[in-house]
């Protein structure tokens, strides 16, 4: 009979294991249980036969100090018991009392389900209630048991097990007796630290760059921005606001087409620099993040123009008359 309840607790712990999610460290559980309840009565002059029935139940407490070892303490109430003694005698048979235990688990994942086997004693109480002899005793009754875990919630979870008491009965004239326990159970568990907020995504730095065309931004061969300019540098601004690029460096460069004088072009080239770098500012730029540089006639971008002449070479040289913007800065991307 013995080994018949133990092949159904470890039947019982396999099936919640394959479902189960170990103890969270630091946590304390409080829980209750119930159960079958079964006594191994070794009957000798007795007349009652082995493994009569009753009812098992109790409440338990414990803290775990890691994910597989914790304390356990519980109280235990074994009621229902009853056999014949000699034939003639009727007796009634109950157990109650404390216990401690030492719990070892085998973790099944982070949310507190596992599975266990646990060993301690009991201060076992028992009482005989006869027509012939009505008294208590005490016994330490040591115990291992097995089982499994479940963690429904964090805080929520349950108990499936076996556990099995030596010697709850063991002196002079009475039958020595173990108990077996199957058991379910309710727990609910409470402390334990939060978990450790993710780490904040780290920030990408990014480059975005703007050709903005000198035709758009001033009257020819001015230096003023017009109102169609304005709004094209305002519109650079609102797409880097856009995109929340945090911490900008605007790098403003001029350039001009090789038509006229380098000087002329070069002092050209910085007034246009500095028209949009104004335009910037009064945008919301702080002056700090602007770097304006007039480059002149240099790296243009029109091809095709050799053997042009009149306004046919100005229109072909239209490409390098403008002003770039390259905006550096961060950006964090969301989860």
């Amino acid at each position: 009979m013995k080994a018949k309840i133990l092949s159904l607790s470890v039947i019982a712990a396999l099936g919640f294991a394959v479902a189960a999610q170990a103890a969270v460290p630091e946590t304390a559980y409080v829980g209750v249980r119930g159960g079958w309840a079964h006594m191994d009565m070794d009957t000798n002059d007795w007349a009652s036969a082995d493994d009569k029935d009753a009812v098992g139940y109790g409440i338990y407490a414990g803290y775990n100090f890691t994910s597989w070892a914790a304390i356990e303490a519980g109280y235990n109430f074994f009621d229902g018991f009853s056999y014949i003694e000699d034939q003639t005698s009727s007796e009634d048979f109950r157990v109650h009392g404390p216990e401690a235990a030492l719990r070892l688990a085998f973790p099944l994942g982070p949310d507190g389900s596992d599975i266990y086997v646990r060993g301690g004693a009991m201060w076992a109480t028992y009482k005989f209630d006869s027509s012939t002899k009505n008294y208590t005793a005490h016994e330490i009754a040591p115990f291992v048991g097995a089982g499994v875990q479940y963690a429904v919630t964090k805080n929520f979870g349950v108990r499936v097990g076996y556990d099995y008491y030596f010697n709850v009965v063991d002196k002079d004239g009475d039958p020595d007796t173990d108990i077996g326990l199957l058991y379910a159970g309710l727990q609910f568990t409470f402390g334990g630290s939060e978990p450790a907020p993710a780490p904040a995504p780290a920030p990408q730095t990014v480059t975005e760059n703007f050709t903005l065309d000198a035709a758009t931004l001033f009257p020819f061969d001015g230096s003023s921005l017009c109102e169609e300019g304005v709004k094209a540098v305002n519109d650079v601004v609102d797409s880097v606001n856009a995109k929340n690029i945090q911490n900008a460096a605007y790098d403003v460069k001029g350039y001009t087409d090789r038509i006229g004088s380098e000087a002329y072009n070069q002092t050209l080239s910085e007034k246009r620099a500095q028209a949009v770098a104004d335009q910037l500012q009064a945008a919301g730029v702080a002056p700090e993040q602007l770097t304006v540089t007039g480059m002149g006639e240099a790296d243009p971008v029109s091809t095709g123009c050799e053997g042009l002449r009149g306004n046919k070479l100005v229109d072909c040289l239209a490409p390098d008359r403008r002003v770039e913007l390259s905006v550096t800065g961060e950006v964090t991307e969301a989860e």
